[in-house]
């Protein structure tokens, strides 16, 4: 695709939208949020009783739950916009279970990655401390600071999830994850940002939208409800209390308002229900159209950019560290070994030499 013929940022990603004509997506979406919100409902109920691993257990299936969902709908759009057929549901899931481990795999690389952004900060803020020139570097250093982790923490927390889904989906490898996300941060972190904000307001755009219409209908659909319910409803409870001019009591007038009461009551717990499952498939259609909407952004953003290099390098350094850490055991190991060696006593010398007589001997 040439440049000049890729479209505007905000009308590229109107074309996520697309991903709404089938209920195919939303299902997906929608369900796989169900779970892992169930997920996260136990994961609060261990932490209440204490059980740690038990809330660190369903944290992570969680995740893992949510982000298959989530990467299932990417899947699905990939190969649509990539000229083939979209997987089927039981497919899109199988598919992007293994893209989910491969996303999790890469942002904890990207995560050390940070860290050691920090370890540096941490070592150039102890340069400040030097006497005499410390003050004068501190002004320097701390500009500097604050900008690169500023960078590293929103890339983190803002980009680097979005385009690892996609470059999963793309078939990348967990290397080539990493060197996408870091390539597009080096590069394109502006631009990336600017598309998500947007993709972000047009999701938000399409959440207002379903809300303010599940809200109107929810609303009217309730006053026709219990208009209703009340009319047919309020005989059999004012047969039940002693009809409508006596609560059974002997008080004229008190069973029918009670009688419709308790049948608006019953209505407003059943109105409640449904509505919270309309608004929760609201909430599901801005998510399927982040989904969507990041594909479109990859696309438009790493297309001219080549990771294998920097993917390599990758390698080559993790290659490095590897054979590294392996000397260092190996090391460990034999050193361990010679100080066991040196701190076991001699064995005792029990034979008895030829040319000694045995004591006692004449």
């Amino acid at each position: 695709m040439n440049t000049s013929d890729t479209p505007s940022a905000p009308t590229s990603l109107l074309g996520a939208l697309d991903a709404l004509r089938g209920p195919g997506n939303l299902l997906l979406m929608a369900v796989g949020g169900a779970a892992a919100g169930l997920l996260m409902a136990m994961a609060v109920g261990s932490a209440v009783h204490g059980g740690r691993l038990t809330v660190l257990i369903a944290l992570l299936l969680a995740w893992l739950v949510g982000t298959t969902a989530y990467c299932a709908v990417s899947l699905r759009q990939w190969r649509r916009r990539h000229g083939g057929n979209a997987p089927g549901l039981l497919a899109a899931v199988t598919g992007g279970f293994p893209l989910a481990v491969k996303v999790l795999l890469a942002l904890i690389l990207l995560f050390v990655a940070v860290l050691v952004v920090v370890l540096a900060a941490c070592l150039l803020f102890l340069l400040t401390q030097i006497p005499g020139i410390g003050p004068a570097l501190d002004h320097l250093v701390f500009p500097l600071v604050a900008v690169v982790m500023g960078i590293a923490l929103y890339a983190l927390g803002f980009i680097a999830a979005p385009l690892a889904t996609v470059a999963a989906c793309d078939g990348r490898s967990i290397t080539g994850i990493v060197a996408t996300v870091l390539l597009v941060v080096r590069k394109r972190l502006f631009d990336t940002a600017l598309r998500g904000m947007l993709l972000n307001l047009v999701a938000l755009a399409v959440i207002a939208l379903a809300t303010g219409i599940v809200t109107a209908g929810v609303l009217s659909a309730s006053a026709v409800q219990h208009a209703v319910h009340i009319g047919h409803a309020a005989p059999a409870y004012a047969g039940h209390y002693g009809g409508y001019g006596d609560d059974g009591m002997g008080d004229p007038g008190f069973g029918g308002p009670a009688a419709g009461l308790m049948a608006m009551t019953a209505g407003l717990r059943n109105v409640a229900a449904s509505a919270s499952v309309l608004y929760f498939l609201a909430i599901s259609l801005g998510l399927v159209v982040l989904a969507a909407g990041w594909v479109v952004i990859f696309e438009e953003t790493v297309q001219d950019l080549d990771p294998r290099a920097l993917e390599a390098r990758l390698r080559a350094q993790a290659e490095r560290a590897r054979q590294g850490a392996r000397a260092a055991q190996d090391k460990a190991t034999r050193l361990a070994r010679e100080s066991a060696a040196r701190a076991q006593p001699p064995a005792p010398d029990t034979a008895v030499r030829r040319d000694e007589p045995p004591p006692g001997a004449g």
